[in-house]
C-alpha cells in the first residue's frame, strides 16, 4: 500500500504548515516555487474568509490525519457557503488542493529531520526514492531513483521532491555503512540537468515563459522547507530593500519616536570584517567556535542567526556595504527589539516574494539627526540598511514601512 501522509502527521510538517501566511490569488502563477514556504494559497481563492476556511480544513488533514474523502466533503462545504466558482472538476480541483499541501508539507519536515546537524554527521548522503504506487510515473523519476548524492550537493535544490503535481517521490538519509552495503565506495554523480523552456498562465492575463530542468513541473524546481529551515539566513541582496508590491486600505503611517542610544553601541569604523560579525552575533549570545543560533523574535517568528548573513554568495565576507560596518549592533538591536516588524509581498524579479521588515529609530548621544535601521529578511537574501541624515532617513522611513502590513509594534513607555 502506499503511505498515506495524511495518516502520517508529525510535528514538522505541522509547524511549516502553520507559520505560512494566508494569501489572495487569481492564478497558481501568482505564487511561484519558494514563496510557497511562507504561503497559503488555493489558486483562484481571492476573498480572506474563503481562503481561511481552506486553511482549516488542510490544517486539520495534516495535523489530524482525516484523509482525502473528509477533505471533498469539507470542500463541498467551503464551496456551498462562500459561492465559489472554481475551474476543474470537483474530483481533481480537490485531489490538487489536499495532495499538494500533504506532499509539500510532508517532505518540508521530512527536510527539517533530514538536515539536522546530528543526523547528516551519521548519514551525510540522501537517496532519491521514487514511489511505486504511481499510477502514471515519470520516466526522469524512475531513472532517478536510487540515485545516493552528498545531501550539499547542489542538485538537490532543484529535485529534492516532490518535483511536480501528483509526485510522491522521497529521499532517505543514507550513512557510509549502507553506501557499502550497496557496492558504493562514494556517492554518485548527479544526474545532469537539462533545462527547458516552458510557458506558464496561458489561461490567465499574464503568460510567461520560465525554464525548468527536464522531467521537473514549472514552479516545483525548488526545496519545499528550505527557505523555512534555512532561507532566514540567506547571503546578502547585491542591491537595496526591494521594491513594496503596495495594498489598499493601508492606513496612515504613526510616526516613530527615536529612541535615546549611547554612542558606546557604535564600533570604530577602521576593524576588520570578522570583527563586526563577531559583534554581531555577540548580541545573540553567538562565539567562537560556535557560527549560529536559533532566535525566535518578539513576534514569535523563529530566524538562524548567523555568520552567513555577512557573507556573500561566493563565501567571502562583506560587512561594510551601506556604511553599515559601524552600526552592525544596532542592527542587531533592531532584530531583538524593534520599532515594527512588518511583512509586505515584493517584487523579485518577474515573482512576488514575502519579505519581513524589522524597523526601529534611534537617536544617539551627541547627535542632532536620529538614525533609522533596517532589517529585511526573506528566502532571497538579507539586506541591513542605516540612514543618518534627515532626509535619507525620512525617505527610508517611508520606504521601509508604507504598503507593508504591520506584524508587532513596541509598546511606547
Amino acid at each position: 500500500m502506499p503511505a498515506d501522509y495524511a495518516t502520517l502527521p508529525f510535528d514538522e510538517a505541522i509547524r511549516f504548515f502553520r507559520q505560512k501566511t494566508n494569501l489572495n490569488t487569481s492564478a497558481w502563477t501568482d505564487i511561484w516555487q519558494e514563496a510557497h514556504d511562507k504561503s497559503f494559497v488555493v489558486a483562484g481563492a481571492a476573498r480572506d474568509e474563503l481562503v481561511a476556511d481552506f486553511r482549516a480544513a488542510i490544517d486539520q488533514a495534516i495535523s489530524e490525519g482525516t484523509g482525502l474523502k473528509a477533505f471533498q466533503q469539507q470542500f463541498d462545504d467551503i464551496v456551498a457557503k462562500h459561492g465559489w466558482s472554481y475551474k476543474g472538476g470537483r474530483g481533481w480541483r480537490t485531489r490538487v488542493i489536499y495532495q499538494t499541501n500533504m506532499q509539500t508539507a510532508y517532505q518540508a519536515g521530512r527536510y527539517a529531520q533530514l538536515t539536522d546537524p546530528d543526523l547528516l554527521k551519521l548519514r551525510p548522503y540522501w537517496q532519491y526514492k521514487h514511489s511505486d504506487f504511481v499510477a502514471d510515473p515519470r520516466l526522469e523519476h524512475v531513472a532517478w531513483s536510487g540515485t545516493v548524492l552528498r545531501a550539499d550537493d547542489p542538485w538537490w535544490k532543484t529535485h529534492y521532491p516532490p518535483n511536480g503535481w501528483g509526485c510522491r517521490c522521497t529521499v532517505v538519509a543514507i550513512g557510509k555503512r549502507q553506501l557499502a552495503r550497496m557496492g558504493k565506495d562514494g556517492p554518485d554523480q548527479a544526474p545532469p540537468i537539462e533545462w527547458e523552456d516552458k510557458t506558464v498562465g496561458t489561461r490567465g492575463p499574464s503568460p510567461r515563459t520560465v525554464r525548468v530542468p527536464k522531467g521537473i513541473d514549472p514552479g516545483w524546481a525548488y526545496t519545499p522547507g528550505r527557505s523555512w529551515v534555512e532561507g532566514v539566513t540567506p547571503p546578502p541582496l547585491p542591491g537595496g530593500l526591494l521594491p513594496i508590491i503596495p495594498f489598499a486600505g493601508m492606513p496612515p503611517l504613526e510616526p516613530l519616536d527615536p529612541r535615546p542610544v549611547s554612542s558606546d553601541r557604535l564600533l570604530a569604523d577602521d576593524l576588520d570584517d570578522q570583527a563586526y560579525i563577531d559583534a554581531f552575533l555577540s548580541e545573540f549570545g553567538v562565539r567562537a567556535p560556535d557560527r549560529w543560533t536559533y532566535y525566535q523574535d518578539v513576534a514569535g517568528e523563529m530566524l538562524v542567526i548567523s555568520d552567513a548573513l555577512f557573507r556573500e554568495r561566493d563565501g567571502s565576507l562583506k560587512v561594510g556595504k551601506r556604511g553599515r560596518a559601524p552600526y552592525v549592533r544596532l542592527l542587531a538591536d533592531t532584530i531583538k527589539d524593534p520599532d515594527e516588524i512588518r511583512e509586505a509581498w515584493a517584487e523579485w524579479g518577474d515573482r512576488r516574494v514575502l519579505r519581513r521588515r524589522y524597523v526601529a529609530r534611534w537617536q544617539i548621544d551627541g547627535t542632532d539627526v536620529p538614525l533609522v535601521t533596517v532589517f529585511e529578511t526573506g528566502p532571497q537574501g538579507w539586506v541591513g540598511v542605516t540612514a543618518h541624515s534627515v532626509r535619507t532617513a525620512a525617505q527610508l522611513d517611508q520606504r521601509s514601512r508604507r504598503g507593508a502590513a504591520l506584524i508587532y509594534r513596541r509598546r511606547k513607555k
